[in-house]
């Protein structure tokens, strides 16, 4: 389907997570990472859903884009959290200030 494709390749607002690359080895005796000079590096978004971490593998051509959304997330969130702690304070000058007992 074309439509899927298009949405599929677009760049995400917002994911709540974190890019994250894993070395490791793959286990074959044969392998260059067998002796563990260079591990394979796989490229993963990190994220906890019910509790759980999951981990979903990245397309190299979504590492950039996935990137940036996970980076716009704690952007948002730190705004979010900023407000609320100015809110807050607000609150507490309001509450706390004179005449405030009446």
């Amino acid at each position: 389907d074309v439509a899927m494709g298009r949405a599929a390749t677009r760049d995400p607002g917002m994911i709540r997570g974190s890019v994250v690359t894993q070395r490791r080895k793959c286990g074959k005796p044969s392998c260059r990472c067998a002796a563990g000079d260079t591990l394979h590096e796989t490229t993963v978004l990190s994220y906890s859903d019910a509790g759980r971490t999951r981990l979903l593998r990245l397309p190299s051509s979504q590492i950039a884009a996935v990137q940036a959304a996970t980076e716009r997330y704690r952007a948002a969130l730190g705004a979010v959290e900023a407000r609320g702690e100015a809110g807050r304070a607000a609150l507490v000058a309001r509450l706390s200030g004179p005449g405030a007992g009446r």
